[in-house]
């Protein structure tokens, strides 16, 4: 399922930390994403730009390795979650 701008909402970021953002999952459930400055540098920080990397780690992850993965320990997005421009 492709994520929308919707379901995510920036966190707090610590003063030397990554930036995270909660993502709305199914049922209630928050799962949790995070990108470091260098690679928020090459996605965005939008929100509809960390929806977009998110459905792309989730093409190459799959649907229940993501969700899996937002409700444990976090996904870590990467420069390769970037959309092709």
């Amino acid at each position: 399922m492709p994520f929308t701008a919707s379901q995510i909402d920036e966190v707090q970021q610590a003063a030397d930390g990554p930036r995270i953002y909660d993502v709305e999952m199914p049922y209630r459930r928050l799962g949790r994403c995070r990108m470091s400055d260098a690679v928020a540098a090459v996605i965005g920080t939008a929100r509809a730009d960390v929806a977009v990397a998110l459905s792309s780690y989730e093409e190459r992850n799959g649907k229940h390795g993501t969700a899996s993965e937002l409700l444990g320990a976090g996904v870590n997005l990467g420069v390769e979650d970037a959309p092709a421009r």
